[in-house]
């Protein structure tokens, strides 16, 4: 794929895509190559949706079915679909590679993919070569993505990328625009949070070119852009009707230093992020892009889609902060986040921060347009970023599937429970281990884990923790339980027991 100036000149091309492979694989060490999850929660989570998504595809059932749950009327819904990472992972998954490590190349992929996608943007928007070789390369080393590394549905910001830069070309050139509605699409069943930052962005395009003389291909653009979104809606419709609305004082607002803030575990900087800022929030894009993003708006000749680009960057940092503006972990006063969140969804948004992505990368391409005349100066940004960056090798958990589920895989139980039931949502990984096992046979299970639980979760797992009481038997029943594994005990009923070390876990099987 090769994109041209407004000059006609060749700016962008698929060359730069070894240099994008190695920054993501750098900075992502050594999750490119580990078969080893970084965290035991979202990380094995995500890895099991992925296989569930693929083995329900290839055996023509309801990937939006998930069999975790089972009992709830309102079970399903409650997480990511990352359907298009899981079209992604399918061939890796045919040639046997094993769940957390194809999560893991993903990961990488992605990272990837939106450095690439930036790229482009950058280019569309009239940066050369160079100029677009450094907004890629930048984007792929921002603190953004360390902050979410357990987080594959936010690396997939890519759709979104791409999506603005093919909106941008129609409006340009008027060329076919079913890409716009094909990307919007896939950004929706890749992740909720970042089809709603595009959705946004996509507001912020149509006001900006309002001022242009471009009013039919806006109307046409505007088309493509509702297409997508149209045909999203019977995947929407379950999370529409279990989306988690927040009040907007519980929304969580990032610390201002966030800006001036880099990654914890950078060897360089690491001294200045503040405790005060948010684990996840990470808004400093490094000094090479606020240099030349500054030198850029202050010494440098815009065009005409740079007041999208700036719009872009005032919006999404003002959203960025959250309902209360914080300074050095003091709230100061009331934030501009708490117009924006009239808007309809902004109440789902938990943290504001993740929307961060959609400032930083406009600030990117600034930097990478005021030095693309300069190769020797994109190198050294490239290479001065990358410095700032480096940190120690990401952290990863040796982990085994349980013997039990390599005994579920040969029975044919239609509902299974694990006991003890977990409803502490700051401490999932008793649940995400269970499902990670689960994909050796994908059993329809009672317990689950997802962004939410059910509405009656936490009642059902006090009941039934309580086993082997009466209640506990009853309720059992009533959800057509055929198998329950308790851990932590040798039952005298149990038709089989296994033991993790000291741990006795017995299956009992239910009449």
């Amino acid at each position: 794929m090769t994109y041209r100036g407004k000059n006609g000149k060749r700016s962008f091309s698929l060359t730069a895509l070894p240099l994008f492979l190695f920054l993501s694989v750098v900075v992502t060490w050594p999750l490119a190559v580990s078969p080893h999850p970084h965290d035991c929660a979202d990380t094995l989570f995500n890895s099991w949706l992925i296989t569930w998504n693929n083995h329900s595809l290839l055996n023509c059932t309801n990937p939006i079915d998930l069999p975790i749950f089972e009992g709830f009327e309102d079970g399903n819904g409650r997480n990511d679909l990352l359907i298009s990472q899981s079209l992604v992972a399918l061939p890796f998954q045919l040639m046997g590679i094993d769940t957390v490590r194809v999560h893991n190349i993903l990961l990488v992929l992605f990272l990837l993919f939106a450095g690439y996608a930036s790229a482009l943007l950058a280019a569309e928007t009239g940066a050369s070569r160079y100029g677009s070789l450094f907004t890629g390369s930048v984007v792929i080393l921002l603190p953004y993505f360390q902050s979410h590394i357990w987080h594959l549905q936010l690396f997939s910001v890519g759709f979104s990328i791409l999506a603005l830069v093919y909106a941008l070309r129609f409006l340009r050139v008027n060329c076919k625009g079913w890409q716009i509605s094909l990307l919007v699409f896939l950004q929706c069943l890749a992740s909720l949070y970042q089809w709603y930052f595009l959705n946004l962005a996509m507001v912020l395009l149509v006001i900006s070119t309002l001022f242009f003389n471009e009013k039919k291909k806006l109307l046409k653009m505007t088309g493509w852009w509702l297409g997508g979104n149209i045909a999203a809606i019977p995947f929407l419709l379950p999370h529409l009707k279990h989306a988690q609305v927040w009040s907007t004082d519980s929304i969580t607002s990032t610390d201002i230093s966030a800006f001036i803030a880099p990654w914890g575990n950078s060897y360089l900087l690491g001294w200045m992020r503040m405790s005060s800022v948010h684990p996840e929030a990470a808004l400093w894009p490094g000094l090479a892009v606020i240099a030349g993003s500054l030198w850029f708006l202050f010494r440098r000749k815009k065009n005409k889609w740079d007041i999208f680009l700036l719009t872009c960057i005032l919006f999404f940092s003002l959203f960025s902060l959250g309902p209360t503006l914080v300074t050095f972990g003091r709230a100061i006063a009331p934030a501009p986040f708490r117009l924006i969140a009239a808007l309809p969804g902004c109440g789902s948004i938990r943290l504001p921060a993740r929307a961060a992505i959609f400032f930083l990368v406009p600030l990117a391409i600034f930097a990478g347009r005021k030095l693309e005349g300069k190769p020797w100066l994109v190198f050294t940004g490239i290479l001065v970023t990358l410095a700032f960056t480096l940190h120690p090798p990401i952290h990863v958990i040796p982990i085994q599937q349980p013997a039990w589920h390599a005994w579920l895989s040969h029975q044919n139980f239609d509902r299974v429970l694990y006991l003890p039931m977990s409803w502490d949502m700051d401490m999932p990984q008793a649940e995400t281990r269970r499902l990670y096992g689960s994909v050796l046979h994908f059993t329809p299970s009672v317990n689950g884990y997802s962004t939410t639980l059910p509405e009656e979760y936490r009642n059902y797992a006090d009941v039934l923790n309580g086993w082997p009481s009466p209640e506990a038997i009853s309720l059992a029943e009533d959800l057509e339980v055929d198998c329950i594994i308790v851990k932590g005990i040798e039952a005298v009923e149990a038709d089989t027991v296994f033991h993790a070390g000291r741990v006795s876990v017995s299956a009992i099987i239910l009449d």
